[in-house]
Order: structure tokens, then C-alpha cells, then sequence
């Protein structure tokens, strides 16, 4: 039993974050890019925001607040992971600007093969834990996380190019089913992994919201200090205040192969619904406000 449930949440979680990115392709066209170039200010400040201010800001917490290892390299690994499809949805629902949401996680999505790897590296350069020796195979990452997103995007875009109604039809039946696995590998992983996620709850719970407001808050200013419009500040603060769950537990179960660095991104997931479900609220009112 026990093997099949390693098998599940190592592979499980592959084929989820594969249909995940398809779906991301599904949804793109080479207009989203173009579209993206015509507006460099907006997509340079939220590239800015989700792939060095925001880990930067995970780093920072880490050393102010000291953790444990296990929870400190959790928090710089979900930092490391930019908000996917899961940001796309809040946009919409908000009336944020999705072109440039979009754009965002189309172009963060083909940089994260990097600086995923980079990330990860420093991690555990940084804070691993002495009595744990992990090598961090960077070469053989990129190649994983290239096969896992790179690959469905390009596949997802071919199939709306070459299939444009296919591809609508197929989009919400994917996201169901990747959704539904998504859940179950949570599910999963939250079991084996109770031990660690009772001992340090509290601890993980607290640093979890702080990092949570704090990127939503952290993207908000960025876009106003900027001057950008009040739909793409939107925008720009879902995308840095909203993380890939499915991304960081790929990295953690199925790359790395310790399931204890999925804990504090378990645990983030539900003051990242909380808050920014808030902030999608609060935003229909300030763009209703604004418009009248």
C-alpha cells in the first residue's frame, strides 16, 4: 500500500502539473507574447516581482525568523515557483488586466527552468540541514522541469494553432481532471507527511500568512509605485501574491524526493486562498469605484 502511495505522489503529481501546463498552452496564442512586448513596463515589473523580489523576500524571512530547515528551504522553493494558471483564474474573476496576467505566466513559466534550478541550489546552500547531505542535481532539474512545462505549453499552443475548437472544448475538462488529481496528491502528501506538518503547525501557519500578505502587498506597491493602470496593479498583485501549488509539490515529491519540503506549501495554500480570495473582493469594488 505504502508503495503504491509513493508511486501516486511521485508520478501523480507529474502528470497533474503536465496537464496543468497544457491547459496554460490551451489557453495561448503567439498574439499573448507580441501582446506582451507592446507593454514592456507591466510585464518587466511582474517578472521583477515574481522571479527576484519575491524569493528575495522569502530569503529575508527566513534569515529574520530562523526555522527549521525543512521549513525555511519550503518557503524559498514555493518563492522559486511563479503563479500558473491559478493566478489567470483570480485575474479573471477580479476584471484584472489577464492579457498581462497571461503573458506573465506564459514567459515566467519558460524562465523558471533556470531559475528554478538557481533557486533551489541556494536553498539548500544556504539553510540545509548539516546532518543531511543533499546534492541538488541542477542539470537533471532543468531537463525535469523543461519536460514538465516547457514541453505541455508548446503542445497546448500547437493544439489551439492547429485545433482552435478542439481546444476550447478540451480546456475545462482538463482543468477538471488536473484540478481532482491535484487534490488527491494534497490529500496524499498531507497524510504522509503529518508528523512533520503537527510539529511545526503554528510556526509554519504564522510565517505562511506573513509570506502570503506580504507578496500581495509587496506586488500591489510595486505596480502603484510604478504608476501602472489599476487593472494591471491587479494584475501584477496576483501574480506575485499567487503561487504554483502544483509546481512546488512536483519539485518536492516528484524531483526531489522528500516530501517534507511540500509542508509549508500545504500549509500556505489556505492563507493564499484566504487572502487572495479577499483581494479579489475588495478589488471588484475599488475597479467599480474607480470606473463610476
Amino acid at each position: 500500500m505504502e508503495a503504491i502511495a509513493a508511486f501516486f505522489l511521485t508520478y501523480g503529481v507529474q502528470v497533474c502539473l503536465f496537464v496543468i501546463m497544457a491547459c496554460l498552452g490551451l489557453s495561448l496564442a503567439v498574439a499573448d507574447f507580441v501582446d506582451a512586448i507592446a507593454r514592456p513596463k507591466a510585464v518587466f515589473l511582474g517578472l521583477a516581482g515574481q522571479l527576484l523580489l519575491l524569493p528575495g523576500l522569502a530569503f529575508l524571512l527566513v534569515f529574520l525568523f530562523r526555522p527549521d530547515p525543512t521549513i525555511g528551504i519550503g518557503m524559498v522553493l514555493l518563492a522559486a515557483c511563479p503563479g500558473g494558471v491559478t493566478s489567470n483564474a483570480y485575474v479573471l474573476v477580479a476584471r484584472g488586466d489577464v492579457a498581462l496576467s497571461v503573458a506573465l505566466t506564459a514567459i515566467s513559466s519558460l524562465l523558471i527552468v533556470v531559475t528554478m534550478p538557481l533557486l533551489t541550489y541556494l536553498a539548500f546552500a544556504t539553510f540545509g540541514d548539516e546532518s543531511r547531505t543533499i546534492d541538488v542535481p541542477a542539470e537533471s532539474l532543468m531537463w525535469s522541469l523543461a519536460r514538465l512545462t516547457l514541453l505541455p505549453i508548446a503542445l497546448g499552443m500547437f493544439v489551439r494553432w492547429r485545433f482552435a475548437a478542439l481546444a476550447e472544448s478540451l480546456q475545462e475538462t482538463a482543468r477538471k481532471i488536473a484540478f481532482a488529481m491535484l487534490m488527491a496528491v494534497i490529500i496524499g502528501n498531507t497524510v504522509s507527511s503529518f508528523d512533520v506538518l503537527l510539529a511545526n503547525l503554528v510556526e509554519i501557519g504564522l510565517l505562511a500568512l506573513l509570506l502570503n500578505i506580504a507578496t500581495m502587498a509587496m506586488g500591489f506597491g510595486l505596480a502603484r509605485a510604478f504608476s501602472l493602470t489599476d487593472r494591471q496593479t491587479v494584475s501584477i498583485t496576483f501574480e506575485v501574491g499567487v503561487q504554483n501549488l502544483s509546481l512546488v509539490l512536483t519539485l518536492a515529491l516528484a524531483i526531489l524526493a522528500i516530501p517534507e519540503y511540500a509542508v509549508f506549501a500545504l500549509v500556505y495554500a489556505l492563507s493564499m486562498k484566504v487572502t487572495a480570495l479577499s483581494f479579489t473582493a475588495w478589488s471588484l469594488r475599488w475597479l467599480r469605484a474607480e470606473t463610476a
